[in-house]
This record gives structure tokens, sequence and C-alpha cells, in this order.
């Protein structure tokens, strides 16, 4: 013990009782001892690499399996922008887009805008089914082909939809294929005149029959292909016929992003009772956001949603909060069949006005 000290404090005398502050210092001493120890021990056996620590692929595991694939498709295809990194994984928020009563105080002051009674059947929230036919027939409608962009392809210059929509498309393929490099999604179909529904309709009832064909192909005038509103996606395999696509896999993505573009799935599976029609993932109807968002969330047909806001009178308004934080005002005015309707709408907000193509008219007010 030459050339080590050792404190008065923790000497101790055998002969005699040891104080409580000798005590205490020496426990407190041994404990430090023992925390030096563990240390040194922790650390030989770290840099040995005897411990396992947490890196970059533990946390992927522990990933949704949509984040995986997002992650894969990175690693495949380079590093897509910034707002692809946003878009690839929609549910990492768990989608919850909500809809509450709103004070009509939020629109501020209102003015009058008069729609006559055939006004109801348009605007992109007009519900076609088997139902109610729908009205229009290609009034807005024009050629994509001069219009897409390089990201997917058409099956031939004919093919043609809602002006309105045309960069909703482009954006929303553009984005699959920043993310996934794949550019073999085709458009195999928009809009369809009456009398090509015709010839479609009667073909499919040679050979299937009534009954078969309409679980797929709706009566002439009964489209929604009729509005200009609605594309099929297929896949540009050579070789094979009928439809391609299933919203599966990689192309899974389109399916549950496409509600962030105004689009909705419009017969999906379980609610064949509901819009009459077999699932089709290939399906796509434009309706807006934040209509889209709210029905692609709560899993509800475009009926359901309209049975909804037809609750929302202006004067006690739905509060819609998108995904993206924005909030929207959305409420129903009954259409006068004897005359114009007049229909309150804010002097100071954005806001649009759709029929529903058998009762009035939905106005959708973007409060920010």
């Amino acid at each position: 013990m030459k050339y080590i000290h050792i404190p008065k404090i923790l000497k101790i005398d055998f002969d005699k009782p040891v104080p409580f502050k000798q005590q205490v210092a020496i426990m407190f001493t041994v404990l430090i001892i023992s925390c030096l120890l563990f240390t040194v021990v922790y650390f030989q056996q770290l840099f040995s690499g005897n411990i396992a620590t947490v890196t970059e692929p533990e946390v992927l595991q522990s990933e949704s399996p949509k984040e995986k694939e997002k992650s894969v498709a990175d690693t495949s295809h380079g590093n897509p922008t910034d707002r692809n990194d946003e878009k690839s994984s929609p549910n990492e928020n768990s989608k919850n887009t909500d809809l509450k009563n709103a004070n009509v105080e939020l629109l501020g002051s209102t003015t009058i805008v008069s729609k006559s009674y055939d006004d109801i059947y348009n605007g992109e929230l007009i519900l076609v089914n088997k139902d109610y036919s729908c009205h229009s027939d290609g009034e807005n409608v024009e050629s994509i082909f001069e219009k897409k962009s390089d990201s997917y392809v058409v099956t031939d210059k004919y093919v043609s939809m809602d002006t309105s929509i045309v960069e909703n498309v482009n954006s929303m393929l553009d984005d699959f294929y920043d993310i996934y490099g794949e550019s073999d999604i085709m458009i195999a179909c928009g809009y369809r005149s009456y009398d090509t529904q015709v010839g479609l309709y009667n073909n499919e009832i040679g050979n299937v029959g009534t009954e078969m064909a309409e679980q797929w192909v709706a009566p002439p005038g009964y489209s929604e292909h009729q509005t200009g509103y609605v594309f099929d996606l297929d896949l540009d395999v050579v070789g094979n016929d009928g439809i391609n696509y299933e919203g599966d896999g990689k192309y899974a993505w389109i399916n549950e992003n496409c509600s962030d573009y105004g689009f909705i799935i419009r017969y999906p599976a379980g609610k064949e009772e509901i819009t009459g029609y077999s699932e089709e993932p290939w399906h796509f109807r434009y309706v807006g956001v934040p209509h889209s968002q709210y029905i692609s969330d709560n899993g509800i047909t475009l009926e359901e949603y309209l049975d909804i806001i037809h609750e929302h009178k202006s004067d006690s308004p739905a509060l819609i909060e998108d995904d993206d934080g924005g909030r929207w005002c959305v409420y129903f005015v009954e259409a006068d069949e004897t005359g114009d309707t007049h229909i309150p709408v804010p002097e100071e907000l954005e806001y649009s006005i759709s029929g529903d193509n058998y009762s009035g008219f939905i106005v959708t007010v973007k409060l920010g």
C-alpha cells in the first residue's frame, strides 16, 4: 500500500464498531468502483462485437410493409425527389381525414349564385350508377394523347377525358414512375360515348348473358365513363388479353395514393350491393379533394358519401380536415325544380359547386 493513499474514513478498525458515517462512505465507494468496472467490461464487449447495436436494417424491419416496399424501390431506381418521399407512404400517419359539424361563421360573408335545375347534372360529384343516368356526353372531354406525360402510355390517340383532370392524372402517374421506375402503366379507356357503350354492352351480353354482363358493364347511358371523369388502368403487356391491372404489388401505390390526387376506386370490394358492380381495382373516378380523401380513408362509396353530405345544409355545413391539414366546408343545397336555385356562397373564400345528378348541389369551400 506504499503508493496508494486510502482516506482515513475508509480505514476500518476491526476492534471497534464502525460508525454509521463511515459505513455510508464505504458503501458509496463500493458503488462507484462497481460502476466503473461495469463500464469497462461493457465497452470491452461492445468493441469485441459481442453486443448487438440497432443499425439501419433493424429500423427498417419495424417499418410497415408499404414503407419497406418504398425503401426497396428507392434502392432500385435511385433517389426520388422530396415530393415522392412524401407520397411514398400515405398511411405512415394512418390517414385520418375527419368530418365534423362546422360553424357557419367559418364561411364569412356570403352572396348568392343562381343555378338552373339542369345544372344538377354537371360537376365532378355527379352520381352515375344503375339508378341515375349520365345526362352529359363529351362536352368537356379531349384526347390526352398530346397532353399526357411520358410516365405512361395510352391504347390509342383517341383516349379522352375531361379537360379538368388531365393534370391530376399526369401528376399521379409521374409520381409513381419517379418512385418505381415503371412505365408499363397504360390508360386503356377514358371517356366513352353513349353509342360506344351500346356496342360494348351488347357485345358483352352476347358473350356471357345479360345477368353476368351487368356485373361489369353498365347499360348505355348509365356508364360513369360517359362523364369523362373516369379512366381504366391496364398494363402494357404483350400477348395478354383482358385487363392485367389488379392494383397489387408495386401498383398498389397508385390505388392507395390516388385519393391525394382527387381520385377514388369507384367499385371497391365488399360494396357490390351499393355500387351495383363487382370489384374493379382498375376503375378510377375523379371527385376531387377533399371528397376523395374522406371517401378513401373511411372505406365508403360515392353513394354513401353523398348521403352524408346531404345531411349538411348551408346553415350547418360539414367541416372536413384533409390528410394534409387543409380545412374545407362542404354543404348541400336542394335544387328548386320550378326555377333557378339560389345558392349561398362565401364572398372571400375559394369555392366550387357541383351537381349531384339527382337532387341538388354540393358546395365545397376551401378554408385554407
